[in-house]
């Protein structure tokens, strides 16, 4: 287990990021010690993370990728094709 100083290293970003992604149920710690309420994450949970910050990089915001959770595969496939064809013609427009 990692304590969340560790795992934002890890991932490359601050613990206020790893709070909030937990605040709003898009990455929960594996772990938190309720006598102390620190944060532990699992080192399998950095391929999470990077989900994240790759749906990002798409486009997606938070929130659209916290409403992407739990949804079939297809569904997903789907919605970051739309993403992609969205962000080509936005970029389309801006070149003109």
């Amino acid at each position: 287990m990692l304590k969340i100083k560790e795992f934002a290293q890890l991932c490359g970003c601050s613990i206020y990021t790893l709070r909030y992604y937990d605040e709003i149920d898009v990455l929960k710690p594996a772990y938190v010690d309720e006598k102390s309420g620190y944060r532990f994450y699992e080192e399998e949970q950095i391929k999470e993370f990077n989900q994240i910050k790759r749906f990002q990089e798409i486009g997606f915001s938070i929130g659209e990728f916290k409403a992407l959770q739990g949804k079939e595969e297809e569904d997903i496939l789907r919605e970051i094709q739309s993403k992609i064809e969205h962000m080509k013609k936005m970029h389309i427009r801006q070149m003109n």
